[in-house]
């Protein structure tokens, strides 16, 4: 089914979504490890010359703040993606 004005298929929108989902997902994941990992090893403990303990406890705080931010640019690139739809069910 075609949406008036718009050329694409209801059903490529729907594909689009998922595929930013499991993009997302995976970032969900792959950026919190990652970041923890990187800031305890290679900027806390050999850089800042941190314990193992402290240098645990601030990676853990830059990896909770990373997924907060792929948190939150996925909120806004699903809520982005929904605003044509909004915008003409409110101009009819």
């Amino acid at each position: 089914m075609e949406r008036l004005g718009s050329s694409v298929p209801e059903g490529g929108s729907l594909a689009t979504t998922f595929k930013i989902f499991l993009l997302f997902a995976g970032l969900m994941v792959k950026v919190p490890v990652g970041l923890y990992f990187s800031c305890k090893l290679l900027l806390f403990q050999s850089l800042l010359l941190m314990s193992p303990d402290d240098s645990g406890f601030y990676a853990t705080i830059v990896a909770v703040v990373g997924l907060h931010v792929v948190l939150a640019v996925f909120v806004f690139i699903v809520w982005k993606e929904g605003m044509p739809d909004w915008q003409e069910s409110k101009n009819e």
